[in-house]
């Protein structure tokens, strides 16, 4: 859905932009995934039951499938929820 959102506003997911993926859950259970996901080069922040996973990349389908399949692989290994994710339209 964020992609053909993008796609509406004349966004092609190629430009690297800021993007946020969503964890829920336990809140014992985010300690883990914050450090692995630091160790894959994310900022990562705790708000309670959720986690924030921050990085600089393109969400055009190629570059977001990767991203997308390791998202839901940590959310089945730490026992959380994938809640999805957001970027910045670009269309420059």
């Amino acid at each position: 859905m964020v992609r053909a959102a993008l796609a509406e506003q004349g966004d092609s997911g190629v430009t690297p932009r800021h993007t946020l993926f969503f964890f829920l859950g336990d809140e014992d259970a985010h300690g883990d995934l914050c450090e692995v996901a630091r160790r894959a080069g994310f900022i990562a922040r705790g708000e309670g039951d959720m986690t924030i996973l921050e990085t600089t990349m393109a969400v055009d389908a190629a570059s977001f499938a990767p991203v997308s399949s390791m998202m839901q692989t940590w959310a089945a290994a730490f026992q959380l929820e994938y809640d999805g994710w957001e970027c910045a339209v670009v269309t420059h």
